[in-house]
């Protein structure tokens, strides 16, 4: 009897990823009170924007947030005005988005070696990646640009296929832009040598092509148009202070390697020895010379470098080099295992060449280099999971006060440095007195020199100041680490 070529097969590999990744991410990943930076800034702005339905223009605080564009807040305040504001919904974009990532690098490393192993093994590495699970189960902008990475650069690749898909890759390209200030820019050349076939035909593609820049600037082009018309500084704030974080052409070509290697090597743990080991595999075996090689080569080189050249750099930034990251080491790790099985086929003299002969194919192969990177994969979990898995579940004293200071209407001052998680909780805008001019920065001053109606959160111990300059207040809510304090 014949099989239905159209017939439904389960994918196991994909289901096992599912299996092993929505537990990991899922779980208890709403334990934790949110990050005061990023998460809870993230969260008032998108909180805000679902508020007032004004997706154009982000606030934060009662002022234009304008750092990074809104795609990643658009996602998390949908999810708000459908599931209400909580830990659990301002993380739930991120989660799901990370879960499609893993998803998406298995079927890219599927696509660009017909090996489903080698995407399979690459999914593993990306999600046992300790910061990329930590960001995942957060609220912040990580996820969201991963997966539109990930999800253009897959796109890119069936467009050589299929061009008709080509301006599906302009419209995740315009997304991946809109998720974060500039950072993605470094997947335009990855795309230029995927599609360089396509290009090189472009009599025959001109449309196409032509049809996904128009879709890319569709989807960037109202935003930054309006920006620019609306805020003077925009430019200079949005593209060159935060974007390039001010730095000079000079210095893309000054290496400071050391820091951003050693953030590399503690986001990812045991993945960079043999990223460095399939680094060299993919030079022995002389596989960088083929282009689906090359592509990841150069993809991880484009998105790895300016890192490289810079002190700023944090851990989490390094996340999008995870991607090729990942590929490198599934993909040389491969070719590694059968270079190896090769050599020893060529020396009849090798007592285990009549073994390999007999019983090592190319099946036994796969299943061979799978358990070794499940196995890895397993050590990383079993190592990370007490900093990822919260133990308990508590509110802190600061999420606690902000939560006692949504009760008034007053002018709200905060006398610490928790401001977004203050602004989120309570659900109100503050001041934070630090910010305050240089006559009012303390609260001393500022209960000197306030004529309107105010009450103020600060430490417990910091109501000695008040005592100490003879200034008369009120304690209207406390916990053990704080207190809400009001003029009599």
């Amino acid at each position: 009897m014949k099989s239905n070529p159209n017939r439904f097969r389960f994918d196991w590999y994909l289901i096992v990823l599912l299996v092993i990744f929505v537990p990991l991410f899922f779980f208890r990943m709403h334990w934790p009170n949110l990050g005061s930076w990023d998460e809870a800034w993230y969260g008032s702005i998108a909180r805000e924007m679902a508020k007032s339905g004004d997706f154009m223009y982000s606030n934060w605080n009662g002022y234009p947030f304008y750092d990074h564009p809104p795609m990643g807040f658009w996602i998390m305040a949908v999810t708000y005005m459908f599931f209400g504001v909580s830990e659990f919904t301002t993380r739930l974009p991120s989660v799901l988005l990370g879960i499609f990532s893993i998803v998406l690098v298995y079927l890219t490393g599927s696509e660009l070696f017909k090996k489903k192993a080698v995407g399979f093994a690459a999914a593993l590495i990306l999600g046992t990646s300790v910061w990329y699970v930590i960001r995942v189960r957060s609220g912040n902008l990580d996820s969201p640009f991963v997966f539109f990475y990930i999800l253009t650069i897959y796109l890119a690749l069936k467009s050589v296929k299929n061009i008709k898909l080509f301006p599906l890759v302009g419209l995740a390209f315009g997304a991946l832009m809109m998720t974060k200030t500039l950072v993605g820019i470094s997947a335009l050349p990855v795309i230029g040598v995927i599609m360089f076939p396509r290009i090189m035909e472009i009599k025959k593609n001109i449309l196409w092509l032509l049809g996904g820049i128009a879709a890319f600037l569709f989807v960037v082009g109202p935003w930054y148009i309006m920006h620019i018309l609306t805020y003077p500084d925009f430019i200079a704030h949005h593209f060159l202070e935060i974007g390039t974080r001010s730095k000079t052409a000079a210095s893309y070509f000054s290496l400071n390697y050391e820091l951003p290697l050693f953030y590399l090597h503690m986001g990812i743990r045991k993945w960079y020895y043999l990223w460095n080991l399939g680094l060299g595999a993919l030079i022995i075996t002389l596989r960088f010379i083929k282009r689906n090689a090359f592509i990841i080569l150069f993809w991880n080189g484009v998105v790895l470098y300016p890192f490289l050249t810079t002190d700023k750099t944090h851990i989490w930034h390094l996340i999008p080099v995870y991607l090729p990251l990942s590929l490198i080491v599934a993909y040389g790790l491969w070719e590694l295992g059968n270079f190896a099985v090769t050599i020893i086929k060529k020396f009849p003299v090798l007592p285990v060449q009549k073994f390999i002969n007999t019983y090592v194919s190319e099946r036994v192969i796969a299943g061979v280099f799978i358990l070794a990177i499940v196995f890895i994969a397993g050590i990383q979990v079993k190592v990370f999971y007490n900093e990822v898995i919260p133990n308990s579940r508590y509110v802190t004293d600061d999420v606690a006060i902000a939560k006692e200071a949504a009760k008034y209407d007053q002018k709200i001052y905060l006398d610490d440095d928790f401001l977004p998680m203050a602004v989120f909780y309570s659900g109100k805008f503050m001041k934070q007195v630090s910010y305050e001019p240089e006559e009012r920065s303390t609260l001393v001053k500022v209960f000197r020199s306030e004529r309107s109606d105010f009450v103020a959160i600060t430490r417990i111990w910091a109501i000695q100041n008040l005592e100490a300059e003879g200034i008369e207040y009120r304690i209207l809510d406390k916990n053990n680490s704080f207190v809400i304090v009001s003029p009599p």
